[in-house]
Parts: structure tokens; sequence; C-alpha cells
């Protein structure tokens, strides 16, 4: 039972990943929860369904008290009604589990697992097409927690919505068409709870967004900062940066308290402003439910039904208050996260891109210019020659472009000017993945995965055997080292 509803959506299934997601936020959210277009119809059908069996079964209450007040206890009473209460007991005791269980298991089994799997895998396929220029200008930490708590903010924001907000709207359109058949003046004090309970949403909803986006982008750069200084460790210890990188850090996790504090200070308000609310509720429709029984205008039942229905909304309000805001403030957490998923990636392959064909490995800089968008530095008008089996030597200070030159010929930048060519062929209409699968490249940086040792070593040519892997473990010389 649970694999046929976890197994409803494939969250790796095949799609189009276009370089420029959609910047609005609905329209970016949409382009992943697509694939799950079938399950909220669905869903919407059943969170209707639960919420009208909820509104029948407090009705049903105020009939049940009407027939005992009307009735003599004895025989009689149920040879009159018994097999009526029988029938209610079955539809409680069998089909509403069934139809609760399918909402649920659609909810916590075939939406929350996967959602929040189909954003990760995809917001972390897109952030690593970018190009490394797109990562020199972000924190590294900040880029990875943007990508691990956006999802879970999507996948929650979808659950408030069948859970809460489509439940509660089927909730009260139900309680008010109840309260109605009882006697239209009982609707009233209804509708006037509904509109100030939507005035305190609204207002509680304009400002819940932008301070959770404001609080999700401080824990973002409290994290980034945090990152950059266990990444750089040997600096910090080297140089005896400890007190500076601690009062790095420590604005940051100020500044993050700050902001939570503002965000928590509306919650506050927003219980206050509810529990006023609620006062007026139950005494509006069980007071004057209260006063019709007094002139003969109601029955008991009826003042039995509004007295379940208020109690029943005044426990509910503060579930709907608080998953209204929880929508809307994972809306802010995926607002922040879309500054780095929903980034355009600015360096892609040609739209007829071919893969490089290598002959002999000439390469060609033809009047090369890069300096990065600024007037210093980088590559300026080069051009150069480089001979199959040809070594050559680029000495010169720091920032002359030797490492930009090397950059540029793995395309990790798209040059500014000029062209650069391999056996007379374009590297910028060639595919990347093409391009540098025939370069090999010591970097004067070393960096090691946190992974096995084979794993690191494979990490250039994954699809070697095992016979080459232990040739070049020989050749450099780590054999010992290793075993």
């Amino acid at each position: 039972m649970f694999r046929f509803f976890e197994n409803l959506v494939n969250p790796y299934q095949p799609y189009d990943a276009p370089p420029n997601p959609p910047q609005r936020l609905f329209p970016f959210m949409w382009s992943f929860l697509r694939p799950f277009k079938k399950v909220f119809i669905v869903l919407g059908i059943f969170s209707f369904i639960t919420a009208g069996i909820e509104i029948f079964l407090i009705g049903y209450l105020g009939r049940v008290v009407d027939l005992l007040t009307v009735s003599e206890p004895g025989e009689g009473f149920w040879q009159a009604y018994g097999t009526e209460l029988l029938l209610a007991a079955v539809f409680i005791l069998l089909f509403r589990p069934i139809i609760q269980a399918i909402d649920t298991f659609l909810q916590n089994n075939t939406l929350l697992p996967n959602i929040g799997t189909i954003v990760r895998y995809r917001a972390h396929r897109h952030v690593l097409s970018q190009s490394v220029s797109w990562y020199e200008d972000d924190f590294a930490g900040r880029i990875a927690n943007r990508i691990m708590q956006t999802p879970p903010a999507m996948g929650e924001a979808v659950f408030q919505i069948f859970d809460a907000l489509s439940f509660a709207t089927a909730y009260l359109i139900g309680a008010a068409i109840l309260l109605m058949q009882a006697d239209p003046r009982l609707a009233l004090p209804l509708i006037v709870w509904v509109l100030l309970y939507a005035a305190l949403v609204y207002w509680m909803v304009q400002r819940v967004g932008p301070a959770s986006q404001k609080s999700s982008d401080a824990r973002s750069q409290v994290t980034g900062r945090v990152v950059d200084s266990y990444t750089n460790i040997h600096s910090v210890k080297m140089f005896d940066h400890h007190d500076a990188e601690m009062d790095f850090a420590t604005e940051s996790i100020e500044f993050a308290r700050e902001t939570f504090k503002r965000e928590m200070r509306l919650y506050t308000l927003m219980d206050l402003g509810l529990v006023t609310l609620n006062g007026m509720l139950v005494i509006g429709v069980v007071g004057w439910a209260v006063w019709l029984w007094s002139i003969d205008s109601a029955n008991i039942g009826v003042v039995a039904a509004a007295a379940a229905l208020t109690l029943r909304l005044n426990g509910m309000s503060g579930w709907i208050m608080w998953a209204t805001t929880t929508f809307f403030r994972e809306l802010g957490v995926i607002r922040e996260g879309m500054e780095t998923i929903a980034a355009p990636i600015d360096l892609i392959d040609a739209k007829d891109a071919k893969v490089l064909e290598f002959e002999k490995g000439k390469i060609e800089f033809d009047k090369v210019h890069h300096q990065y968008g600024r007037k210093t530095g980088g590559v300026k008008d080069l051009s150069l020659v480089v001979q199959p089996g040809e070594k050559i030597g680029l000495v010169g200070q720091s920032g002359a472009g030797k490492s930009t030159l090397i950059k540029l010929l793995l395309r990790f930048y798209d040059i500014e000017s000029g062209a650069i060519h391999i056996d007379g062929q374009d590297i910028s209409q060639v595919t990347q993945a093409s391009l540098r699968s025939q370069l090999g490249v010591v970097q004067q940086d070393n960096s090691l995965l946190h992974r096995s040792v084979r794993d690191n070593i494979l990490f250039g040519r994954p699809d070697a055997s095992n016979d080459d892997l232990a040739k070049a473990i020989k050749a450099a010389h780590v054999d010992d080292f290793i075993d």
C-alpha cells in the first residue's frame, strides 16, 4: 500500500531543463510541481469530501440530540431509529476511515517525499551547470543552504494547501450552509467572523512573507560565512584569525537573530488577535442559538450543533491561521532560494554545438581579450599558437593572466573578444563536455573530494580499468602509502 502511493510520481523522470528558469514565484514552483497535477486534482477532491464529512457529523450530532429530546428511553427508540443509527455507525467506522486514509496517503506518502526530492534533484542539477565565475561570486555555504532549505519549504507549502487551506475553505462553506439550514440568522455571526478573520490573515500575509524571506536570507548568510571559515581553516589557523572569524560570523548570527525576532513578533500579534476573534465567534453563534431557542425559534439540536461547530472552528482557527502563515512563510523561503536556483545559466553550449573532433592538438589563441569586465588584469589581445607536441611555459607576475588563459581554454569563461581554436575548431561552437574530456589539467591548488582514494584517483577518468588504476598508482609512487 505504501509503495503504491510512494511510486505514483517518479521524481527522477526525464524533463526539459531550461537554462533560464521562470523568475516569478508561482511559475517557478509549477515548473517543479507539474508532474503532480493529477495527484493535486484527486487530493483536492478528497480534501473537500473530508471537510464535508466533518460538517455532516456535526449536523448529525444535532439530529441525535433532537431524537433523544423527543423520544422516551426504551426499545421503542431503537425500533424507530436503530437502523438509521447503525448505518451512521457503519459510515463512521468504515467509509470515513477509508476516505481519510486515501487523503492521508496522498499527502504523507505521495506529496511530501517526492516534492522535496524532485526540487532538490533538479535544483542541484541546475546549479551544477552554472559556470565557474558564478560560483566565484557567492558563498558555497549559502548556495548549499538554499539547495537544502528550498525543497522542504516547497513541500510544506503544498502540504498546507491541501491539509489546511482547501480543507478550511470547504469547512467554512459547509458550516455556513449547515447554520443557514437550521436558521439563516445563525450564519450572520459566522460571516462577520470570517470577514474579520480574513482581514487578520491578510494583515499577517502582507508581513510574514517579506519577514520570512529576510530571515531565511539571514540564515543563509550565517551558513555561508561559517562554511567559508571551515573551508579555509588552514589560512585561518596560519594567520591566527580565530577572533576575526568569530567577529565576522557573530555579526551575521546577530543579524539573523534580529530578523527572526521581528518575524516572531508578528506571530505573537496574530495569536492575540485570534483569541479575541474566537471569543466573538463563540458568543456570537452559540449565544444567538440559545436566544433563538429561548424564543422558541430553534430546537435544542440546533443549539448543540451550533455549539459543536463553533468549538470546532475555535480549535481549527489557530491551526488554519498557522497553516496560512506557514504557507506564506515558506513562500518567502522559496523566494530566497530562487536567487540561487532560478539564476539563469550564463555559459551554455551553442545551439548547434558539435562534439570536438581531436586530431593532433593544435591550439590557437587569436586576439583573445578577457578582463572579467574590468579594465585591468586578465588577458588582452593575446595571439598564440601551440603546435602539437610543443611544450610552452607561461611566465609572468601575479594577475598577468596565466591562470586565466588556461580557464579560457577550458571555457570556464566566455572570452570577451577574439577566438580560441583546437585543430581548427572554435571551442565556443563545440560542447563543453567534449572539450574538457580532451584536456588534462593539474591544478595549482590540490583538491580532494570527501570520498574514497579510489574515487579521487578515478575522478579524471571514471571508466579506467583496474589495471590502469594500478599503473597510475605505481607511476605516482603512492602504492605503499595507499596500502
